[in-house]
């Protein structure tokens, strides 16, 4: 028998009477959610204004750093320049700290926190603040995930994050300046390095590439140059040998494997000089301008140890083809004059257009004379021929194309002649000495693009 109806109407009465009273007797009654109470910060200072800051560590040595004219030092334990990078990220961890729990505004005993005996003691001067900002640091809370703290301006006991305890952690070492040359690559102008691999010189040209000078003028690689440039500049030490030695001997600095020296822009010049390996495989090392005997990585000498040929040009240009305003061909007795102009679109976007100019005038397809540009920089050097014969031994007496290049920005022009003799390709650049052996399916490219043109 089918069931009545109506009780499909009770139960849904019953229902919304039950969700009714929830809503009047629990969601009615429940607080109102309020917002978290900020925590309190353990310091309030500017940076900017910060004098000193001194770090004691318990059983260890005290490390007092002074903000001075040129930049913070290192007072004690050693009196060098500091890490004002290191000291930042310490001003940094200072300046963010806040309380994360307190513990109890009237401590009975500080030896229960490890207050007594402090880890580490912190002290902050700032200019124009009578006393100076000090915080100890003790024992992490139980379930290690904070440390116990307090001020010495009250004896509230409070937690600080556990982060706190490898920020404070520092050692002398840690916090003095570790740079061993202090220069910028953009100020080196010159380059000089000896070593068992033999020696060499580099030097800025006009247009602010890289080329030997010694012991034979030619085209340097501006990438692999550098990359040594950058491993000079960021060169920095792992440890002191020695702050003052009275004797090189030891750490074979008497007389240098190796030196690298740097002719820089206001015309003053600096010397690494590369001493013994330690058992480690590091070296000790002295730049010319101070005592200091210092332990460096390997890395750099397992640069130095590639030599010249690693720094060569190893390509017939390196050209960047929308930097080209121009060129000029000779093949086969007849000059070609090119030239790129510039044209905005439809959107308002420049376009570059060539046109060859002389002996006739024609509009070129843009594609053709990027891909015979980009080709040229495609052209591997096989081998340098560093004391070179007479052109026709390489077929450069008549060769097979003739290329100068212009550049915008009053960058100088740069040229370059591809020949051929008995299979084998060979290319003359200007202000290079060298005759390069070149690869020779990619010589015969180059000239068939240009050709083309």
């Amino acid at each position: 028998m089918k069931a009545p109806t109506f009780w499909r109407t009770y139960v849904a009465v019953a229902l919304a009477a039950g969700l009714g009273a929830y809503i009047y007797f629990v969601e009615a009654k429940r607080p109102e959610p309020t917002e978290e109470k900020p925590k309190e910060k353990v310091f309030t200072f500017d940076r900017a204004k910060v004098q000193s800051i001194t770090l004691t560590p318990a059983g260890g040595e005290e490390i007092r750093l002074v903000k001075e004219k040129d930049g913070w030092r290192m007072k004690t334990p050693s009196d060098v320049a500091a890490d004002s990078a290191q000291v930042d990220s310490l001003l940094s961890s200072l300046e963010t700290l806040q309380q994360e729990e307190v513990v109890t505004d009237a401590p009975a005993a500080l030896g229960e926190y490890g207050l007594d005996k402090p880890k580490t003691a912190v002290r902050v001067t700032v200019e124009g603040v009578k006393d100076p900002l000090d915080l100890a640091v003790g024992a992490k809370t139980p379930d290690g995930g904070a440390l116990y703290a307090k001020t010495l301006a009250q004896p509230r006991v409070f937690t600080v994050g556990s982060h706190m305890e490898s920020a404070l952690d520092k050692k002398a070492f840690d916090l003095r300046d570790r740079e061993v040359l202090h220069v910028k690559r953009d100020a080196v102008r010159t380059l000089d390095v000896t070593g068992p691999e033999g020696s060499y010189a580099l030097a800025r040209t006009e247009g602010g590439d890289w080329a030997f000078t010694q012991p034979v003028a030619s085209q340097a690689g501006r990438w692999s140059v550098d990359a040594l440039m950058g491993s000079l500049e960021s060169l920095r030490m792992d440890s002191v040998a020695d702050e003052g030695p009275k004797d090189l001997k030891p750490f074979g600095l008497d007389k240098p494997v190796r030196t690298v020296t740097l002719g820089l822009g206001d015309g003053t010049r600096k010397t690494l000089e590369i001493g013994s390996a330690t058992p480690e495989k590091k070296y000790n090392v002295r730049v010319s301008d101070r005592p200091l005997v210092a332990v460096i990585p390997g890395a750099i000498v397992d640069e130095l140890a590639k030599g010249m040929n690693e720094l060569r040009a190893k390509r017939l240009l390196e050209v960047a083809t929308y930097d080209v305003s121009g060129f000029e061909t000779e093949a086969g007795g007849v000059k070609r004059l090119y030239a790129r102009s510039t044209t905005k679109d439809k959107d308002g976007l420049e376009v570059s257009k060539w046109r060859r100019t002389a002996p006739d005038a024609k509009d070129l397809e843009t594609n053709k004379v990027q891909d015979a540009l980009f080709a040229v920089g495609g052209v591997d050097v096989v081998e340098f021929v560093d004391k070179p014969a007479a052109g026709p031994a390489y077929g450069l007496d008549q060769p097979s194309l003739k290329v100068t290049l212009r550049f915008d920005g009053g960058k100088p022009a740069v040229s370059f002649d591809l020949g051929e003799k008995e299979g084998a390709a060979y290319a003359r650049r200007s202000n290079d000495s060298s005759i390069l052996k070149v690869d020779p399916k990619k010589a015969a490219d180059v000239v068939k693009a240009f050709k083309e043109l």
